[in-house]
């Protein structure tokens, strides 16, 4: 079985219903969550630091200045340093 297929199935419903312009708004969203949860658990920074640095390159993208802005500020009441 291809090990692609499952994404792939899943990336053709998600495209079917969203524009790229909200997929990179949410993939910002999903990132600083990782980033923060990362801090939360007490895992390594470095692991925190990627995951916000692509919040950050994803809210970016996005184009939307509010999303980027709550993407800091989560960042910032984490304690994450980008």
């Amino acid at each position: 079985m291809d090990p692609l297929r499952k994404h792939i199935t899943s990336a053709m419903q998600e495209l079917s219903k969203h524009s790229l312009h909200d997929i990179q708004c949410e993939t910002a969203l999903k990132w600083a969550g990782r980033a923060c949860a990362a801090m939360v658990l007490k895992r390594p920074d470095v692991e925190a630091h990627e995951y916000a640095h692509e919040a950050l390159e994803h809210a970016a993208l996005c184009g939307d200045d509010n999303v980027l802005r709550i993407v800091r500020e989560a960042l910032n009441a984490y304690g994450i340093e980008p």
